[in-house]
Formats: C-alpha cells, sequence, structure tokens
C-alpha cells in the first residue's frame, strides 16, 4: 500500500498495552492559508537525566523499585483497555444507545477528573536537541493552554465534574520543559513509558498527581514495540498504528500521555493536516497534543471519568475521540482550525460538548457582524453586497434578512446580497441576522432607493405631466403625449416623492397636483408590483380617469382596482 493510499485510510485504536485512548492514524486534511508560528519564545529548558531513577521504576527491575509502589505490568495495564482496533472492540460497551454513536453524549463513569490541570512536557533523549523549533513549538502550544481569556477551547472540559468539583482554568497549565538526555530504549515499551513517567515524578517530588499530566514526548527515530506510525522514524504501513495514548502508570498514579515524534509520521499522524507548507509542519503535535491533554483533563485514569462506553467501537468514546481529524474518519464534518492562544496560533480539533451535543472549538461562542454601509441604489439597476461575519465556533454561518428593497435577496450561506430592485422606490431599514449552532447575531442598516428622472408612462402610453410646465402650488397634473420634455421629467426618491419640476405630485382633495415639497403622506408614493402608485394618505391610486386618452385630462386619486388606467411604469 502506498503513503497516499494510507492516509485515506483513517483508523483508531485503544493501546492495550497501556489502558489508552489512542489518537488513530490520520488521512492528510485540506491546506489552508498559513498562519503565524507561535508568537512567544522558547519556554525554558530543564536539563536532567533520569536514567538511575527510570531504571529502578522498571517492573522486575534487579536494582529494585520505587519504595512503597506496585511494579507497572504491561499485563495488568491491558486488563483495563477499552477501544476500537480495525473494526472490532476491545472491551465490550454497554447497551446500544438511542442516540446514532458517535453522536451521543459522555457519561460519568463514577472516577475522578482533573481539576486544576499542570502539564509537565518532558523531552526525552538527546536528540531534541537537533529539532529545537519543534520543541519550542510544543512548549508554546503548552503554555497557552488554560490561560485567560484567549483560551476557551480548554474550558469546554468545565462541564466535565466529578464528586468533587470541575475542571477551572485561569491561567497557563504549562509547568516547563525538561529534557531528559538519556536515550530512549530501542525499542520503547509501554513499561518504559510508564517507568519513565514515574522516575520524573518521583525525581521532580510532584505530590499533586491528581492533576499532573506528564507529557513524554520521545526524539525523532524513537522505535516502539506497541505501534506508533512513525516507529524508528519512518511511517507505518499498518493501517492499525497510532499516534498517540495517554494513561495512568499503576504503580504511582501518575496521568501521562506517550506523545512520539510526530512528523515522524508525516500526514498520518497530522503534518499540514491545517495549515499549508512549513506553518503545518507541527500541526499534529498540537491536535493530537491538544486530543490526550483534553482526554487526560475528563479521564485521568482511563476509563472511569467521562467517557461512552457505547461509542468505543466507534471512535474510541472520549471527549475528543468523537470529534478527531474534524469527524473525517466517521464521514461527518466536526469544526477544527487554528485557535490563537496567548502563546501563538496553533491547529487544533474540536471537542464533544454534552452540553451543545456537538462537537465545538470554544465554551464561549461567539459571532462577529459588520452592519454594512448605508446603501444607496438605483431602480432597475442591479446590486452587490457582502455582509461580512465571522464565528469562534467554526461551523457554517447561515444568513438571513428582513427589510431588504424588493428584487433583492440574500445568499443563506455566503451572506452576499444581489438582485434589482425595480419596483419602488423608498428607504429600507433592512436586519441582517447571522446564526450558528450556538445563537444569533443581528446589524440592522439603511437602504434607500431612488430612480433616475424619466417619463412615467400610464394609460394609452402617454405621461404624467406637469401641466404647462408651471411651478405654481396648484397646477394641475396631467395625461399628456410623451415629448421627453422637462414637466414629464419625474424623479421617483427616495422619500417615496414623485418629484417634477423641483416640486412634488400632491394627493389634494382627490386630484393629483403640483406643491411645494413638505414630507406629507399626501406627498409619499409606494408603487406596487402591478403597476399602481398608491400614496399613503389615503391607500388611494394614481389614476386616469375614465381611460381617458385626451391629453390635458387631470390624474385623479382613486379606490386601487388593478385596471389599466392605474398602471404606470418607472421613471
Amino acid at each position: 500500500m502506498t503513503s497516499a493510499e494510507r492516509r485515506c485510510l483513517l483508523s483508531f485504536r485503544v493501546l492495550l498495552a497501556a489502558s489508552a485512548v489512542i489518537l488513530a492514524v490520520a488521512a492528510a486534511g485540506p491546506a489552508s492559508a498559513s498562519v503565524p508560528f507561535p508568537q512567544a519564545g522558547p519556554p525554558p529548558l530543564h536539563t536532567l537525566n533520569l536514567r538511575s531513577v527510570f531504571e529502578r521504576a522498571l517492573p522486575g527491575s534487579a536494582t529494585g523499585q520505587i519504595a512503597g509502589v506496585v511494579p507497572t505490568t504491561q499485563t495488568a495495564i491491558a486488563s483495563r483497555a477499552t477501544g476500537l482496533i480495525r473494526g472490532r472492540s476491545a472491551a465490550a460497551g454497554s447497551a446500544a444507545s438511542k442516540c446514532n454513536e458517535p453522536d451521543c453524549n459522555l457519561s460519568y463513569g463514577g472516577g475522578p477528573v482533573q481539576h486544576s490541570p499542570h502539564v509537565y512536557l518532558l523531552l526525552w533523549g538527546p536528540g531534541w536537541s537537533s529539532t529545537s523549533a519543534a520543541a519550542s513549538y510544543l512548549g508554546s502550544f503548552y503554555s497557552g493552554l488554560g490561560t485567560s481569556p484567549d483560551d476557551t477551547w480548554s474550558t469546554v472540559t468545565s462541564q466535565y465534574g466529578d464528586t468533587t468539583g470541575k475542571p477551572a482554568f485561569g491561567s497557563s497549565v504549562y509547568v516547563g520543559t525538561y529534557e531528559d538526555t538519556a536515550t530512549p530504549p530501542n525499542p520503547v515499551t509501554p513499561d518504559d513509558l510508564a517507568a519513565e513517567a514515574d522516575a520524573f515524578a518521583t525525581q521532580q517530588k510532584i505530590t499533586d498527581l491528581a492533576d499532573a499530566q506528564i507529557v513524554v514526548a520521545s526524539q525523532s527515530g524513537t522505535c516502539f514495540s506497541d505501534g506508533f506510525a512513525g516507529s524508528c522514524g519512518s511511517p507505518s504501513s499498518s493501517n492499525n498504528a497510532y499516534c498517540a495514548w495517554h494513561s495512568i502508570t499503576l504503580d504511582a498514579g501518575v496521568p501521562y500521555t506517550n506523545l512520539p515524534y510526530l512528523p515522524d509520521a508525516g500526514a498520518d499522524c497530522g503534518t499540514d493536516w491545517i495549515n499549508a507548507g512549513s506553518a503545518g509542519t507541527y500541526d499534529g503535535f498540537s491536535i493530537v497534543g491538544g486530543h490526550e491533554y483534553a482526554e487526560t483533563i475528563t479521564d485521568p485514569d482511563p476509563v472511569t471519568g467521562w467517557y461512552d462506553p457505547s461509542d468505543a467501537t466507534i471512535s474510541g468514546g472520549e471527549v475528543a475521540d468523537k470529534c478527531a481529524w474534524g469527524g473525517a474518519i466517521f464521514g461527518l464534518t466536526d469544526p477544527q482550525g487554528d485557535i490563537t492562544l496567548s502563546s501563538g496560533t496553533f491547529a487544533m480539533q474540536s471537542l464533544w460538548s454534552n452540553a451543545a451535543r456537538r462537537c465545538v472549538m470554544t465554551s464561549k461562542p461567539t459571532i462577529s457582524v459588520t452592519a454594512p454601509p448605508a446603501q444607496q441604489s438605483t431602480l432597475g439597476a442591479g446590486v452587490s453586497l457582502q455582509v461580512s461575519a465571522s464565528s469562534n465556533t467554526y461551523t457554517a454561518l447561515s444568513f438571513s434578512t428582513s427589510g431588504l428593497p424588493d428584487g433583492v435577496y440574500i445568499n443563506k450561506s455566503t451572506g452576499h446580497i444581489a438582485g434589482t430592485p425595480g419596483t419602488t422606490a423608498g428607504t429600507w431599514h433592512p436586519t441582517v441576522t447571522v446564526t450558528d449552532y450556538a445563537g444569533a447575531a443581528h446589524v440592522s442598516f439603511t437602504w434607500q432607493v431612488a430612480s433616475k428622472p424619466g417619463a412615467v408612462k400610464g394609460f394609452a402610453s402617454k405621461c404624467a405631466d406637469d401641466y404647462g410646465d408651471h411651478s405654481a402650488n396648484g397646477t394641475k397634473i396631467d395625461l399628456w403625449t410623451c415629448d421627453g420634455q422637462a414637466r414629464q421629467r419625474i424623479t421617483f426618491a427616495a422619500s417615496g416623492e414623485l418629484q417634477v419640476a423641483g416640486k412634488c405630485i400632491t394627493a389634494k382633495n382627490g386630484s393629483a397636483v403640483l406643491e411645494t415639497c413638505a414630507g406629507s403622506a399626501a406627498q409619499t408614493w409606494t408603487r406596487r408590483g402591478n403597476g399602481e402608485y398608491v400614496v399613503s394618505s389615503g391607500g388611494h391610486c394614481l389614476a386616469d380617469p375614465g381611460s381617458s386618452r385626451t391629453n390635458g385630462t387631470q390624474l385623479r386619486l382613486q379606490a386601487c382596482a388593478d385596471s389599466s388606467d392605474q398602471r404606470w411604469s418607472l421613471p
């Protein structure tokens, strides 16, 4: 199987040798524009050598073991594993639920969650000195998690509490970056990883293990015994290979993550998943690292915390499994993208929210809409206006409007307003509503439509006319053969006035006369789609009485009847 074919096959696996929830091999995702590399400088690096402590922590070590703890064994850990291996369950799930998996909520298993999570980044091996950019990316990523108000992604996990509280955030969860210069074994086994985590916790005298996360990030080229997708520095041909997993040691009870050097697996573990080119080199580190970080918060002792056992054979069942790789493995479209933390911009997947009953990127969804400027359009001329809106939910926005000019519409998916106002002049006050799954935002603006000066044609193809081209108040508005003269050049203004000779056509005593414009209801008109001009003051229509064809016949106001002598063109 070619690497391209492998990247089209997505699979999840829970590691039987480490009570792990596994983030499975990923296919290459859609590329987007480059995003900034983390703005913060490299986090401080603490150098140490855990070789002797690591050896004592290994099960069955001749040099002893950590005092007072039971040695870790691969068999003991495997007995607690659950998950998906190439479509079969590693442990029996519960009865089928009424919802459709993986879109079912997590349930609480009675175990602990992390209330105040804090992350220790442990770089394992001397080779990290040659991949300092990767170390900087990881340190910057973890240092930005938990910070307020930037990080609203971690806070999605705050809804998942235990009997003593819920996860809480406010400041960075990052404790620091530590480099164990001892070379990892060849190959690294699950026992080795557990021992490395225990050794670090012992050497650093970590006492609040319930809230600790030790991320064991192995150097590039590390070989693994349990099926990492980039083991020994080369992409795997196995569709069962994993990208990372998290677990807890059985001896000291240390929550830890096995985070191999993901670029060794290339696209199969997230390289260029969100971003193109150099900006996407380490996408997998933040996507996969974030995945395991969130699951360690909500289920630090797999699988006793928040977990969906009915989903074990589909996604893996934990808070990040349901949304992994943007839902691609399930044929879904879940939100994913770049999140901006206080320490930079990082590719990220969504997390399952019981509250929203879906995958979400933020616990504080917001929609921002820019109100369009006031619009001025001409009757009969096409319009084009783009409504600018954004959301931090990373889901598709839906657009709707009320109060647009006749003949103008909005594209519900793009927010682009187009069409041709061709019925009536006037002033509108449209409201645009933008929605996504989490809520709605509204903006209003003004839209004026007016005509160019021109003839208003009616019965027998004759024109409304300022009789004798007079300008005195009370001059009758009559019917006359169209000749294009100034007395017939009428403007249908945005105010709704029909203006000619610098004055307004006015409804007065049942007739149409010329009067000084005053913005009155008797001078405000609306044209219907059938061509009737309706005056606001009485709701009557401009008419040629008796369907006269005689030049000079004064126009009247009559009850609207949709008759031929009441239908007029636009100017």
